[in-house]
């Protein structure tokens, strides 16, 4: 005789932030598609950013020397200050601890939130997109792709992505105003 399964009742509806993720993350996995989110996850996380500034310092005389280095400070600064001194205050739990989840990659150990990755490309997008207006578009559709990818592998919720991504417009803003001003370089 086979036993019934029960339905545990849920106490509290299930939050946006979760129901995201599901849907997020839900999305297929395949060794190949799996590769290619992994590499724009990575790049995200400032080394990407870091070579488009370097081409623009390169490439664009004055006003790419000042975008270049504000996109790169942009992005390696705010990486610090999220990994230094807001993860450890905040100290929530990455979406696989306590949870059977597929994770994509090493399961790192520090805070989830916020998405480092996130706040570096939305601040290196932002600084960027201040010097060069017509590349917002692909500069931010970049940010937002890495985000998700944060997402999709299993490594954050969308609300850490979210909390990232304000923290590097805040960040890339205030990075391209202090580099606009041509005497700076």
């Amino acid at each position: 005789m086979e036993t019934p399964a029960l339905d545990v009742p849920r106490i509290l509806p299930e939050t946006v932030d979760r129901h995201l993720y599901r849907r997020i993350h839900g999305l297929p996995h395949s060794p190949v598609g799996d590769r290619y989110v992994t590499i724009l996850s990575d790049l995200g996380e400032g080394l990407g950013w870091v070579v488009a500034g370097v081409a623009l310092a390169w490439l664009d005389g004055s006003r790419g020397r000042r975008a270049g280095i504000a996109t790169s400070i942009a992005s390696l600064g705010t990486t610090y200050v999220v990994q230094r001194l807001i993860k450890p205050v905040f100290r929530r739990n990455r979406p696989w601890v306590g949870r059977d989840v597929l994770v994509v990659g090493i399961r790192t150990t520090d805070a989830s939130f916020p998405s480092g990755h996130s706040a570096s490309s939305f601040a290196a997008a932002t600084a960027l997109a201040s010097f060069y207006p017509g590349a917002a578009p692909l500069v931010f559709a970049l940010a937002t792709g890495v985000g998700l990818s944060r997402v999709h592998l299993g490594h954050h919720f969308p609300s850490d992505v979210a909390a990232g991504g304000l923290i590097g417009v805040v960040s890339g803003s205030l990075l391209a105003w202090i580099f606009r001003t041509p005497k700076v370089l």
